[in-house]
């Protein structure tokens, strides 16, 4: 019980920001674009140049792949959804949804309660690999739920997160090393980029009409969205051990967590951003982060 105590308390105020945003924004009207334009221009490619830094060498080359190659197999678990049974969301929407996983604000809390913290640098990499996919292909797909393909093209190509993950990548290669001094102040943009992504889940929740709710429509989904990725990351974790076998043991327990995670926030970032799908987006992360406090709280108890 003591690591779930540890775990909400690292949780739950972080995601009292959805409620103060869904009042902020009633109350107000605040424009998402004050939050999710500093996130994007600012905050989200500091906390990934600082995050490649801090990653572990040896298995850089490992984890990455391994995430980046789950976010690729989602697109097709997302597209038979959206062929089976989920024909009312954007296929798009969904493709982005499935493929990037809320590693950095439920992971570090969830592996630091598990497993200490001498393993977040472990699940730092593993996030690259989501933020990678994410942050270009995710965010692709998010803009072409309004624009033309070349449209979308150029609006991916004006995010700083490309070319900061690269020029990260050259640092870490060069030797480079976060500064001490640095830790103390990243951990606090660390809590204002999660703080932030809720508070834009908030607003754009504020315009949601919650009359004949399909509750069992998006459970099906969540739940169809988690299975399958357990399923891949099983497939791609099975053949990095009989391949390669690079990982020590609690790297596979800590990469079996991460199809527990819900949707990121950086999914209705974007979609506030763009103006494009902010409710559907929103929808998808909260109530993916309702189903993961439950799964992730059982994965707490059994480990």
């Amino acid at each position: 019980m003591k690591v779930l105590f540890e775990l909400y308390a690292e949780l739950l105020p972080v995601m009292a920001f959805i409620p103060l945003g869904y009042f902020v924004k009633k109350k107000f009207d605040v424009s998402d674009s004050y939050v999710s334009t500093p996130l994007i221009k600012v905050l989200l490619p500091l906390l990934v140049f600082f995050n490649v830094l801090d990653a572990e060498a040896q298995k850089l080359y490992i984890l990455p792949v391994l995430t980046f190659l789950l976010a690729l197999g989602m697109v097709p678990a997302a597209n038979f959804a959206h062929e089976r049974f989920a024909k009312e969301s954007n296929p798009l929407l969904l493709r982005s949804s499935f493929s990037f996983f809320n590693i950095a604000f439920f992971g570090i809390p969830t592996i630091t309660a598990l497993f200490g913290e001498d393993k977040v640098s472990t699940l730092i990499c593993i996030y690259l690999g989501s933020a990678l996919y994410g942050d270009t292909i995710g965010y692709f797909q998010v803009a072409k739920t309004k624009l033309s393909f070349r449209e979308a093209f150029k609006e991916v190509a004006k995010i700083p997160f490309l070319y900061v993950f690269i020029a990260a990548i050259i640092c870490k290669a060069a030797g480079v090393e976060k500064p001490d001094s640095f830790e103390s102040p990243l951990k606090v943009v660390s809590f204002i980029v999660s703080a932030a992504g809720m508070l834009i889940v908030g607003f754009n929740l504020s315009e949601v009409k919650l009359e004949n709710f399909k509750w069992k429509y998006y459970f099906r989904l969540l739940s169809f969205r988690t299975v399958a990725a357990i399923l891949i990351l099983g497939l791609l974790g099975g053949g990095e051990y009989l391949i390669f076998n690079q990982l020590e043991k609690e790297d596979y327990l800590i990469l079996s967590l991460v199809p527990l995670f819900p949707v990121a926030a950086n999914v209705t970032v974007f979609a506030s951003f763009l103006g494009s799908e902010q409710k559907q987006s929103s929808l998808l992360v909260f109530l993916s982060m309702l189903l993961s406090l439950v799964l992730v709280s059982l994965a707490a108890l059994l480990f």
